[in-house]
């Protein structure tokens, strides 16, 4: 198998505090049309109202709902065009940032999203795209990918490419000091499985392994402190330093059938990404255990469990103590099932699973959860 090629040409400022320098890289840019795409939680937040306090005069902002949907894109993308914007600054969770990246794509490119599903479609690269993360588990920050629904079909679409990636990321774990510990925890385990994914993907190489690997590992360590006291700085960095570099390492490398299924049902049902993420991946591990055994004793190995088995144990204790309620929580119908394996085998990170999944691999996993 050749291994493709690592590419992260985003420059990543990490350190708490680091927002302090956003004003001033900004001033770096094109001087006017600055397009800001954020949400309602974190427009309400004390932080940003201080940062927003610093931004130029001229600064049009945006709100984005959960799960972005196309059209929603597509309208704020032609507004944009119509003011002559110039750079897209993106400051939330994975739907903002996924939905500022489409947006800067489209101020490049005429049309709609829908034109360019798929990889390395559009023509021209995005305008200048600036990514501040909210959330300790997107990784959307360093990725060339923007993930977009579409309600009338109840479908997630991809589109991305070479020209997608953020122009400079700034990762501040201050800004997660507030989140709600359910947050913490699905976003937080969201970054778990990227990690995790990318290390037992096909496409997995050198460095995506090692940035994989280190994620894991800060992970295990820390997001369940970080989740019981997020006022704890060292925590909040660590977590969030472990977001970033999954999302380097899945960027690279792809995800697997956990996203498979997660975007199937988020894209059917609405359920936020990193819940459903958090939910599925220990059940899918197993489920394929055998084909990614050995990978999965490396992870083991390097953080000094014994056996896969004891991870993915591991894993479930975390999971298990998490405030994120269970499956059945969910209330999934098993008359969808049919449809969200359907969806899961024709996901385009489907061929990444070492394993060769087949919609009835998904749907015996949808139908133990159910039992």
């Amino acid at each position: 198998m050749i291994t493709p090629p690592f590419r992260i040409p985003v420059e990543v400022r990490m350190r708490p505090g680091v927002l302090s320098d956003l004003a001033a890289y900004l001033n770096g840019l094109p001087d006017d049309g600055l397009l800001l795409v954020t949400d309602a939680g974190v427009a309400g937040t004390s932080w940003f109202k201080a940062l927003r306090s610093h931004l130029p005069e001229h600064t049009i902002e945006v709100d984005i709902e959960p799960n972005p949907r196309i059209g929603t894109v597509d309208r704020i993308a032609n507004e944009a065009r119509s003011r002559g914007d110039q750079v897209v600054l993106a400051i939330g969770g994975g739907s903002v940032l996924d939905a500022g990246k489409a947006v800067a794509m489209l101020l490049a490119n005429n049309g709609s999203c829908k034109d360019y599903v798929g990889k390395n479609q559009f023509p021209n690269a995005a305008a200048p795209f600036i990514a501040v993360p909210t959330t300790c588990g997107t990784g959307s920050e360093v990725t060339w990918v923007s993930v977009l629904s579409e309600p009338d079909t109840g479908t997630k679409w991809s589109v991305k490419g070479d020209g997608m990636f953020p122009t400079a990321a700034f990762v501040d774990a201050d800004v997660i000091e507030t989140l709600p510990a359910p947050l913490i925890a699905a976003t937080g385990m969201d970054a778990m499985t990227h990690a995790i994914e990318a290390y037992i993907a096909r496409q997995a190489n050198p460095a995506s392994d090692a940035l994989a690997l280190q994620a894991i590992r800060l992970l295990v360590q820390y997001l369940g402190p970080c989740v019981r006291q997020p006022e704890r700085s060292e925590y909040r960095m660590r977590v969030m330093h472990a977001s970033t570099l999954a999302g380097m390492a899945f960027g690279n490398a792809d995800v697997g059938a956990v996203h498979c299924l997660s975007e199937g049902v988020g894209g059917m049902l609405d359920h936020p990404h990193g819940l459903l993420n958090t939910l599925l991946l220990v059940p899918v591990l197993r489920y394929q255990m055998p084909d990614i055994r050995d990978r999965l004793k490396e992870i083991s190995a390097f953080l000094g469990a014994p056996m896969p088995e004891t991870f993915l144990e591991r894993l479930e204790t975390m999971i298990k103590g998490f405030p994120i309620g269970s499956w059945a929580d969910l209330e999934i119908s098993p008359d969808l099932f049919g449809e969200i394996a359907a969806r899961a085998e024709s996901n385009g990170s489907n061929p990444s699973n070492r394993k060769d999944m087949k919609a009835v691999d998904y749907h015996r996993i949808l139908a133990g959860l159910a039992a």
